[in-house]
């Protein structure tokens, strides 16, 4: 019986329950293998912990060498070739003006105006709206524009379009004035949603935001106000026009957006 007690004592002072009262209670020499085994459970207590602290440190390193390598892609790519530009001065591109209807989806209305891009839009039921300016099909690009929404930040969501190869197939880069990004792809199958809505500090509702995407190969990086916020491999759509968006959600509501210094470049 002394052994099995003693045995149940050594597990619980094992596992840490009995800590204070082991070496009191089980004599001389126990009492010395006691508290050498503690010191061997405290240290592979240590070894863990420092363990765990390495790992977390080498997590910490690569999220910021990762950010690092993005960044200094963004600057790159930003000395690529210039493609397209337009800071609508005037009409440039050959972009959607004037007022259009679907019976299903909602209403949209554009003007060039005072240097910007203005949409207005009122949904009969949810939609997204992209339009595509006078650019050729391309694979590899840095692909960037400024635009906010004006007012009730508790709809509508807006960005960019690319790789659109047709009506139904594209990738779409949004936020919101709720502080979330997304990243979706549309084929004729339907959405897919390939980012959640995510909350970033990066975007500032209310204020003009910077949105870019490189894209090279399958890899496509993500900055709002220069700031990389994610990444994201896909070969779905090797190749496809870009241009500009704006989303509701649901029957009824209805919002304003502008964009200015639209940009496109390929290496």
């Amino acid at each position: 019986m002394r052994t099995k007690v003693q045995l149940v004592r050594w597990l619980l002072c094992f596992a840490g329950v009995l800590a204070a009262g082991c070496s009191a209670n089980l004599g001389t020499s126990n009492s010395e293998t006691a508290t050498v085994q503690a010191g061997r459970i405290i240290g592979l207590a240590t070894q863990m912990g420092g363990h765990a602290q390495a790992t977390l440190a080498a997590q910490n390193q690569q999220v910021t060498a990762t950010a690092a390598a993005r960044q200094s892609l963004l600057q790159e790519a930003r000395q690529w070739r210039l493609l397209f530009s337009d800071t609508f001065g005037d009409d440039l591109g050959g972009w959607a003006t004037g007022e259009d209807e679907d019976p299903q989806l909602g209403v949209m209305s554009w003007a060039i105006e005072d240097g910007k891009y203005r949409w207005e839009g009122s949904a009969h039921s949810g939609f997204v709206w992209w339009v595509i300016p006078d650019v050729e099909s391309i694979s590899d690009f840095y692909l960037s524009v400024s635009a906010r929404q004006m007012g009730q930040p508790e709809v509508g969501e807006y960005g960019l379009v690319f790789r659109q190869a047709g009506d139904e197939d594209y990738y779409l880069f949004e936020i919101s004035d709720l502080g979330m990004y997304a990243l979706f792809l549309h084929t004729a199958s339907g959405w897919e949603k390939l980012i959640d809505w995510t909350a970033h500090s990066a975007i500032t509702p209310g204020n003009s935001n910077r949105l870019a995407v490189v894209a090279m190969g399958e890899s496509f990086s993500f900055f709002i106000n220069d700031i990389f916020v994610a990444e994201f491999n896909g070969d779905r759509l090797p190749e496809g026009k870009a241009g500009l968006l704006v989303g509701l959600a649901n029957s009824g509501e209805s919002a304003s957006w502008e964009f200015d210094d639209f940009e496109l470049r390929i290496p």
